[in-house]
């Protein structure tokens, strides 16, 4: 660092203007170079990450408006109180993907009904009580859930019940 000082205390001052303006100039380059572009790279790519994400959000939307409240639950339209609770049931819960996770199905009466699902992927069950809910009016009475032995799953001991009108 010496012999670097003593050779710039050896140039004459117009050279030395000159030297720590090329080093301002070089350290500027540098910045631009390594930090700047870089971080405008990157905001570039995240904008157009999020476009691309809006606008597969804007079709999703489109095809649930187009295809009802129901879609994706897995629940055949049919007119609500038209069959017993046992068949409704076992014909939703395997159409939903969730008949394998059923363990116990015990009718309490004609409009409630006893379940117990083991093991349960968690966003399907719940999508599947939301179908329930706006294809036949069947709501929840009663629940209560365990996590079940893989993340994201529950064990589940449920009531369902028709709702008033539809009985």
């Amino acid at each position: 660092m010496q012999a670097l000082t003593r050779w710039f205390s050896g140039l004459g001052r117009r050279e030395q203007v000159l030297v720590a303006s090329a080093a301002v100039l070089a350290v500027v380059a540098v910045l631009v170079i390594g930090v700047a572009r870089p971080l405008a790279t990157t905001r570039g790519a995240a904008l157009e990450r999020l476009e691309t994400r809006r606008a597969v959000l804007a079709d999703i939307e489109r095809v649930a408006a187009r295809f009802g409240p129901n879609a994706g639950a897995g629940i055949p339209a049919s007119q609500p109180g038209s069959e017993s609770l046992v068949v409704l049931v076992d014909r939703t819960t395997r159409a939903g993907g969730l008949g394998a996770y059923l363990k116990r199905n015990e009718p309490d009466g004609d409009s409630s009904i006893r379940l117990r699902f083991e093991n349960a992927p968690f966003d399907e069950l719940v999508k599947w009580l939301a179908g329930l809910q706006a294809s036949q009016g069947i709501g929840v009475v009663a629940a209560s859930a365990d996590p079940g032995r893989e993340a994201g799953r529950v064990d589940a001991n449920l009531q369902l019940s028709r709702a008033t009108a539809a009985r």
